[in-house]
């Protein structure tokens, strides 16, 4: 049995700043839980959030926007218990800097103190200070083609739709990882030659359905557990990009056919790479909930 907590981080400044160079940045940091029911892999989770916050400000004299998600899998099997963290830091920055990608994170001290976990972490990573605002893009995942705002949960058998717009015109790309930590190319489609999707500016876009394009991919969400949590990316850039390296992925238990693959791992340096070539890159990040 998996279960998922997600935590968002948001913190804001406006200092101003000038387009910086990638930069190595890093910082010790000791978090006390302020809530009883927290378990250690959340604190933990939190610990790295607020030093990779830290390093930011310390580097840049100025506090940072910044969005990230963390995924704490709690694993159940064998009359065992562990948790594992999956950090998806993306770097999706509001207006002065950016996370580009963490190089280390390392516990220093962990105690149980009084009913609160008191965790000290290290974090290093490599990061970018820019004043330019990115693409205002407008994104939702929806169960039906005429919805607007996106649901709180899926449902087995759901189908799944993104309703996409842009200011400015460019390339989409649009991943969905999954619990096992693999990394699915929902856009461009399997059988697109392009290496990313081309969008129009203000123009919305319904992508995976066939009633607005005969060559879309529809998709529909499984889940084989009672409930599971997967992450989607919505990555967006003005100039030219293409996908990650993947391949053919597999079936799933119901024996259909999955999008093309490639592992979480090669996904985030996929990332780092193209977040360090464009700054005008656009990364956001979804959690869905997928329930029987």
């Amino acid at each position: 049995m998996r279960s998922f907590y997600l935590v968002i981080v948001c913190c804001m400044g406006m200092c101003a700043a000038y387009a910086g160079d990638i930069t190595r940045v890093a910082a010790t940091y000791e978090y006390v839980s302020g809530n009883p029911d927290e378990t250690p892999a959340q604190a933990e989770a939190k610990a790295f959030e607020y030093a990779r916050r830290k390093a930011l400000e310390d580097k840049f004299g100025l506090d940072v926007s910044s969005v990230t998600n963390t995924l704490v899998t709690n694993r159940t099997g064998n009359g065992s218990e562990h948790s594992e963290t999956n950090v998806f830091a993306l770097g999706e920055t509001s207006v002065r800097g950016e996370w580009i990608e963490t190089v280390s994170e390392k516990v220093l001290e962990k105690n149980f103190t009084n009913g609160f976990w008191i965790i000290k972490v290290r974090v290093e990573g490599r990061a970018r200070n820019y004043s330019t605002e990115k693409a205002d893009i407008r994104f939702a995942f929806v169960r039906n083609i005429q919805d607007i705002d996106p649901p709180v949960t899926f449902r087995d058998g759901n189908d799944i739709f993104l309703r996409f717009s842009s200011p400015v015109s460019g390339k989409l790309c649009v991943y969905l990882v999954d619990e096992d930590k693999k990394a699915f190319c929902l856009l461009p489609y399997p059988k697109q030659q392009s290496g990313a999707q081309s969008v129009e500016a203000n123009k919305e876009y319904i992508f995976f359905s066939s009633d607005f394009d005969e060559s879309a991919q529809e998709y529909t969400l499984n889940c084989e557990r009672s409930s599971e949590q997967n992450a989607l990316y919505v990555i967006f850039s003005p100039n030219d990009f293409t996908k990650a390296a993947d391949k053919q992925g597999g079936k799933n238990f119901r024996d259909e056919q999955l999008p093309r693959e490639l592992t979480y791992e090669a996904l985030m340096k996929w990332l780092a790479r193209n977040q360090t070539k464009d700054p005008d890159m656009a990364v956001h990040s979804s959690i869905i909930t997928i329930r029987k």
